[in-house]
């Protein structure tokens, strides 16, 4: 899973990033004009469970990648112009954005547009995501009108009807729809084949807090999650500031910390959740005495699909998966066990992955 981070100059997207990675990305005016990169691993507690259980040579997490994108620097409102360039190159390599927008007060560092609100923040750079999928499709049109010269009585007719779904779907835009909020059909998907539309991709929001709202931030969190809707879409209010120290500190260390501020379940958790369940993912798990590990699929991923994660061998000689339920094997203590009872389950290569299988592939190449 790869998700950029944007957000307006001064909201700790950059800090943030740093917190979930745990980088050192120059942060502020210090920071650079190009895109920061890291992996954050995603918090399991089965994988610690299963760690103590099977005590590998080697326990892996699933991975995220953030895609740090360098910010205006300066805004204005929404324009279109906050995607352009480097930008739009790297969003177009990302399966969601992470929106951060400031929700604290600081005097000394003054907010971009002259005053704190994160809901105006959230509606302007989802608009500039609308306005530069305008663009995309004019410039889509633009060449599909050329292509129609000298173009064969049947391509004319495929390349007007790619036209109408174009001009359809800016029609839809232009009065503020997302494309996330809508399901293509054959034809819309045949006539944006070769265009990345950014309005398209699940929509996440961080509204970066100050420590004094960390204990309300349940509650922020709610009203951000209602502010953005759920079309593919969620949200959660976050101290970026806190996470990006906390970040240093050995897990005994932040439980305390989190304790003594009443902080409760890390923030980099609640956006890496939020990340699967709006992308609809889930994770199953393999284990061994070599290598305790999670594996990142959607939901309702077929078992052959899902081995192939693993190895493009596995998917390709695919037998069965030796499936047992992640609660039933700590029952059980080993996969053996859970043979012996009867919770071990053969499922083919069609079987619909879920959450927290442990699965052993069989396979033959």
């Amino acid at each position: 899973m790869r998700i950029g981070i944007i957000g307006l100059p001064a909201s700790g997207k950059t800090t943030l990033f740093n917190a979930l990675t745990r980088g050192r990305a120059a942060t502020g005016f210090a920071a650079g004009r190009g895109a920061n990169l890291g992996v954050a691993h995603v918090p399991d507690n089965r994988l610690d469970a299963l760690t103590e259980l099977y005590k590998p040579q080697r326990t892996v997490p699933a991975e995220v990648t953030y895609v740090d994108l360098p910010g205006p620097s300066e805004y204005d409102g929404p324009k279109g112009g906050m995607f352009a360039g480097e930008a739009l190159t790297q969003l177009q390599t990302v399966d969601a954005v992470l929106v951060v927008v400031r929700g604290f007060e600081d005097a000394s560092v003054p907010h971009v547009k002259g005053g704190t609100d994160w809901r105006r923040d959230v509606s302007d750079i989802a608009f500039d995501l609308l306005f530069a999928d305008i663009a995309l499709l004019d410039q889509r049109i633009e060449r599909l009108t050329k292509d129609i010269k000298g173009a064969s009585q049947a391509d004319r007719v495929r390349i007007n009807n790619d036209i109408e779904s174009l001009r359809h779907l800016q029609s839809e835009l232009e009065e503020g729809t997302p494309l996330r909020a809508r399901e293509f059909t054959e034809q819309e998907r045949g006539a944006v084949r070769d265009t990345f539309l950014l309005s398209a991709l699940p929509f996440l929001v961080a509204v970066n807090i100050g420590e004094g709202e960390i204990p309300t931030s349940d509650q922020m969190s709610s009203e951000a999650s209602e502010a953005v809707g759920t079309q593919k879409s969620g949200a959660v209010a976050v101290c970026a500031s806190l996470e990006a120290a906390l970040a240093g500190m050995d897990a005994d260390e932040e439980a305390d910390f989190r304790e003594s501020m009443e902080a409760g379940e890390s923030g980099l958790s609640r956006i890496i959740n939020l990340s699967y369940e709006v992308l609809g993912l889930i994770s199953f798990l393999t284990v061994g005495e070599d290598e305790v590990r999670a594996w990142t699929v959607e939901r309702d991923t077929p078992a052959a699909v899902a081995a192939g994660r693993i190895h493009s061998d596995i998917e390709r000689g695919f037998i069965r998966g030796e499936v047992v339920a992640y609660d039933d094997l700590l029952k059980c203590g080993s996969q053996s066990e859970a043979r012996t009872r009867g919770l071990l389950r053969s499922e083919g290569r069609e079987y619909l992955m879920q959450d927290g299988d442990t699965v052993n592939f069989l396979f033959s190449v």
